[in-house]
């Protein structure tokens, strides 16, 4: 080997102990910090998340539980509309299909809305679909007996968390279009919440046919690839816990008169257990009781003997600077602005830029996963047999516009227009902007053009000779007769 792929083995080498370096301090210091490797540990992250410590944050942490609520309760303000076809048609020209569609999703918004937030809770969740088709569960769906029940075999959507379902068998046929897709999924009916009780559940095996699964920030559909959304910032979690949890419970102690009793040289303890009816050897006993009455009654006195009693008490610092920070930074995970999760308690609403970029980031949602997730559900109604195919197979969600202007907006709008319209017209004689065009910023009906309008007194103008030569000519019967 001559020096050249000596240096370049060297450098090879080097890397990959670099490599395995930087691997191990991942997997067992959760950190890449290379000076300070145990910083997890001190703050006390835990190295690794699981579905479990989502959920307790989800159920317990109350920014936690409000950034779920706000995501899922913001996007799904309302319910789109599905059309067929590539363009979103007015609601009064929908097709036999659209409504068809649309009537069967009535029931079904529910049970989609639950999926998605398990989904925003987890790395992943699912709904289950319930057919009438006299088959298991574990079988594919009959095709034939669904076609012919059509919407009547869908009995139900059942959204599942992470943690009911798993997969147990993959497609293990390089041929096979479905190559490394699950095959079989495991369902455990239990509830979440009740399988930390110990309680025995019954676990069935599901077959794909009747799983539609949401993995949000999944690009390569692998389940393990979902991203929970209280991932990010689940360490800012902790500190808001921290913070607030730490100043509760200095409060705590300050509030419930921890003494100290400090005696003096001349103290006679004989004297003293006398004095409290108890024997020698009794004494701390005797002043531990009498302290316990002193907390649990307003009018309970201490007996003293050459000492004091003071109380144990520490000036606890504000926590809103630092849990403020905490907040701020779990907010840019989501995101979600501080105002909008958590609203302030002075009364100050967010502001319009707030308002805009919240509405921006739901309208990104709605218009990105969730229409993709509908899609897929839509899709999956009309491979099993429930609905018939849309029109070249190709839908479109219609989701009402959250960016669109409110009533005291288009208000102000209008007003502005029509101060350009006053200006113009004395600037110019006449105006730059119809009133139609102003009542069309204020989503109003257009008037009449104003030559087909009607005098309130029933009688229209009479025509300017001048301006309209040939009116006059008509009204007085001349003819003009070419020569």
């Amino acid at each position: 080997m001559n020096e050249s792929q000596m240096k370049e083995q060297r450098a090879t080498n080097a890397s990959v102990e670099r490599d395995r370096i930087r691997n191990l301090s991942t997997l067992f210091n959760g950190t890449s910090n290379t000076k300070r490797q145990r910083l997890y540990q001190e703050f006390g992250y835990p190295q690794e998340l699981c579905f479990d410590d989502f959920y307790r944050a989800y159920r317990r942490n109350a920014i936690a539980g409000a950034a779920v609520t706000r995501v899922v309760d913001g996007c799904w303000e309302d319910y789109p509309d599905i059309y067929e076809g590539d363009q979103t048609k007015d609601s009064t020209q929908q097709s036999v299909w659209d409504k068809r569609v649309n009537k069967l999703l009535k029931r079904c918004w529910k049970q989609i809305k639950g999926a998605d937030k398990r989904n925003l809770v987890g790395r992943y969740s699912a709904l289950l679909i319930q057919v009438k088709d006299s088959q298991p569960w574990s079988a594919p769906v009959d095709k034939v007996t669904v076609g012919r029940l059509q919407e009547k075999a869908l009995v139900r959507l059942i959204p599942v968390w992470e943690a009911q379902l798993d997969p147990i068998s993959y497609d293990q046929d390089e041929n096979s279009e479905n190559y490394g897709a699950v095959s079989m999924y495991s369902f455990t009916e239990i509830p979440v919440q009740q399988q930390r009780s110990g309680q025995p559940g019954r676990i069935i095996n599901v077959h794909p046919d009747r799983v539609i699964i949401l993995a949000e920030g999944s690009d390569d559909g692998r389940l393990d690839s979902g991203e929970s959304l209280l991932e990010e910032g689940f360490n800012k979690l902790m500190d808001i816990e921290k913070v607030s949890g730490g100043a509760s419970e200095g409060f705590l102690k300050n509030a419930s008169r921890q003494l100290n009793f400090s005696f003096g040289e001349k103290t006679n303890f004989s004297a003293l257990a006398k004095a409290l009816g108890v024997a020698d050897n009794q004494l701390a006993e005797a002043l531990d009781q009498q302290v316990r009455r002193l907390n649990d009654s307003t009018d309970s006195a201490s007996f003293m003997q050459e000492g004091t009693a003071e109380v144990l008490s520490v000036t606890a610092s504000d926590p809103e600077p630092t849990w403020r920070t905490a907040l701020n930074e779990f907010c840019a995970t989501v995101p979600i602005p501080v105002k909008v999760l958590v609203g302030m308690q002075t009364g100050e609403r967010a502001s319009t830029e707030d308002a805009k970029d919240w509405a921006k980031t739901r309208m990104s949602r709605r218009k990105g996963f969730l229409a993709d997730l509908i899609t897929d559900i839509i899709t999956r109604f009309w491979t099993l047999g429930f609905i018939p195919p849309a029109k070249g197979e190709e839908i479109t969600v219609g989701w009402s516009d959250l960016l669109a202007p409110g009533q005291a907006e288009k208000i102000a709008n209008m007003d502005k227009l029509a101060d350009v319209a006053v200006k113009s017209t004395n600037a110019f004689g006449r105006s730059s902007i119809t009133e139609n065009e102003i009542r069309a910023v204020g989503e109003m009906q257009a008037l009449p053009e104003l030559d087909d309008e009607v005098p309130p007194d029933g009688n229209k103008p009479k025509p300017d000779p001048l301006a309209d030569p040939e009116s006059e000519t008509e009204k007085s019967g001349d003819t003009t007769v070419e020569s």
